[in-house]
């Protein structure tokens, strides 16, 4: 394989050489003929179009930024209520000391800098804890606090303090263990960050020059401007109909004339949560210079594609496409997993040489398959048995410990022999748990052959369902069977397949431990995706307590278990003989709502 491999990549260096230019040198000719074609009308009118489409694209970038801006806005504006949120749904929070109360607010406003102050009160307008000064209770309680309790979340109108700062407002009630208002943490927050997202615009020259950015209410009076005047000076957006247009919850791009006579293009999209509206705008004279400067070189791009497009369709098209037609073929072989398929030689231009490459990355690919097939087997032994050293170490241990107890015992006069049999029983289980980890991983690393037969699926659950009925109808479990068809016949080995049933009916049944139902439907299914696609398909659904979100990604990790006495292997090497059938193993849950285990297993050839 090498040698050959050492050949082929020997001609393509000696075709390389020989021919190195004769595809380009055929290109080259071709635009000679470009320079006499008069295709000037044609090429303006593709350029006018190239013009308006770049035009419609820069307002559908700008409205795109203004609406990406007006997110950024609601989901800090969120984020900052959260915490909030956060703080006063801690059952424990109100019940700290003042000093808890103390050193948790202060963390909070060490940690965030847009509070500038924390204050948590009783339902009275007690001040129990706080970062800073307040102000006067009086006022707080007229002006904070009954609203607060009233909506149990408020948040204030934007006003500026005393040194110019954007400020807001925002309370939360606080809840006890019984459901009801027993006070309220409330927050001063700096909105410094409006500023800050505005004047981004203009320091990364977003809009240009002279763009301008600004965030205003629904009254329209500014929040934040790129010029801090216009904000300093209670200024107003004058557009009524664009204040409209937010205000229902719209955002649009369109061209639209200042008051001073300059045509901008403005795009402007809502911040829902508060009533606000953000705008970007643009002078036209800017913001659509790109596209008359593309419009040369549209119309030099289009004049010479449709040239060269004609003239290699007219005169190349035998010469030039068979062999790409021979190539593509071959790659799609290749692609498809056919590794062994060999392209035949082109010719002796450029494209030969592609598929000599290709030939010779395709018998590479092969070398490297075969590698990383062992490599990906030795990977996964290499971490079984990393776990499985890790799970012998505590039964051996515990095996330790007791010999040695056992000594003491054995050297004392007349030892106690109820507490021999006693560590003698925990080593010998220990023992015993040893030699089942071991042999799980010897299933996992090297699965004993399948012995296949042909079998009825019913008849397979029926016996798994009536070896378990004497355990399951104790713990008030109901089995109910729901088949579709009573003979599925599939060619599996049996003792494996009632393995796999067992483990998911005692899962089940450890989910259920105040009892439940456990439904078990059976019939055809058909799979698009599969191999086999006529499959015969088997449900189990139980009323237990379900699986989180969580926990649901990681049932077929090794050794993964959430179970105090669990080993974790029990879903892995059910899905791993499922799979070894050719068939399909899938789990849904939800927490509260039960688990549904659905199982795909091929049907027998007739």
């Amino acid at each position: 394989m090498a040698d050959r491999e050492e050949k082929l990549a020997f001609m393509a260096e000696k075709i390389a050489w020989k021919f190195p230019h004769n595809l380009l040198t055929r290109l080259l000719a071709s635009h000679i003929f470009l320079v006499v074609i008069p295709l000037f009308l044609t090429g303006h009118i593709l350029t006018q179009a190239a013009k308006s489409s770049i035009e419609e694209t820069i307002k559908h970038r700008n409205l795109e930024i203004a609406k990406r801006a007006s997110k950024q806005v609601e989901q800090r504006l969120e984020s900052i209520r959260d915490i909030l949120r956060i703080v006063v749904e801690n059952p424990d929070f109100f019940e700290m000391s003042k000093i808890g109360k103390d050193l948790l607010l202060g963390d909070i406003f060490l940690k965030y800098p847009v509070f500038r102050n924390l204050i948590v009160t009783s339902i009275d307008g007690e001040i129990l804890s706080s970062t800073g000064l307040y102000g006067d209770t009086e006022i707080f309680l007229k002006s904070k606090l009954s609203p607060i309790i009233e909506q149990g979340s408020y948040a204030s109108e934007v006003y500026l303090s005393d040194e110019n700062l954007l400020i807001m407002d925002l309370g939360e009630v606080v809840i006890d263990r019984f459901e009801l208002a027993v006070g309220a943490l409330c927050a001063e927050v700096d909105l410094r960050e409006l500023w800050t997202l505005v004047d981004s615009f203009n320091e990364n020259k977003v809009l240009g020059e002279s763009g301008e950015a600004f965030i205003f209410k629904d009254d329209g009076q500014f929040l934040a401007h790129t010029d801090r005047t216009k904000v300093l000076a209670a200024a107003s957006l004058q557009d009524e109909a664009i204040i409209n247009d937010v205000r229902t919850g719209n955002s649009s791009s369109l061209l639209h004339k200042t008051q001073e006579g300059v045509e901008m293009i403005m795009a402007y999209a809502p911040i829902p949560s508060m009533d606000w509206g953000i705008v970007l705008q643009q002078p036209t004279s800017e913001a659509f210079a790109p596209a008359t400067r593309m419009q040369y070189q549209v119309l030099m791009l289009m004049l010479g594609g449709l040239a060269a497009a004609t003239l290699v369709a007219f005169l190349y098209t035998r010469n030039f496409l068979r062999p790409i037609d021979r190539l593509v073929t071959g790659i799609t072989k290749i692609s498809s997993g056919d590794l062994y398929y060999r392209i035949e030689p082109l010719g002796k231009d450029e494209i030969s040489q592609l598929a000599v490459h290709i030939n010779n990355m395709s018998a590479r690919l092969r070398t490297i398959q075969n590698q990383l097939k062992r490599t990906e087997r030795l990977e996964t032994l290499g971490k079984l048995a990393s776990v499985l050293s890790h799970e012998i170490r505590n039964p051996l241990n515990s095996m330790v410990i007791n010999m040695q107890i056992l000594r003491r015992e054995y050297k004392k006069g007349g030892p106690d022999l109820e507490k021999l049999d006693h560590y003698h029983k925990v080593v010998v289980s220990e023992i015993k748990r040893v030699d089942e980890l071991v042999s799980n991983f010897l299933m996992i690393a090297k699965p004993p052959k399948l012995e296949r037969t042909k079998c009825d699926l019913a008849k397979l659950v029926d016996e798994i369902i009536k070896s378990q009925q004497p355990s399951l109808l104790p713990q008030g479990i109901r089995t109910q069977r729901l088949f579709d068809e009573n003979q599925l016949i599939v060619d599996v080995d049996s003792n494996k397949i009632k393995q796999v049933f067992l483990n998911i009916i005692l899962n089940s049944a450890q989910a259920m431990p105040g009892g439940g139902r456990l439904f078990i439907e059976c019939g055809k299914a058909f799979l698009h995706d599969q191999e086999r696609s006529n499959v015969a398909k088997l449900v189990f659904r139980d009323t237990g307590k379900g699986i989180t979100a969580r926990t649901l990604q990681h049932i077929f990790d090794f050794y993964y278990s959430t179970k105090p006495r669990g080993t974790g292997l029990g879903l892995p090497i059910a899905q791993q003989i499922i799979e070894e059938h050719g068939g399909l193993i899938k789990v849904d849950s939800e927490l509260g709502s039960g688990t549904v285990v659905t199982l795909y297993i091929p049907l027998a050839e007739q």
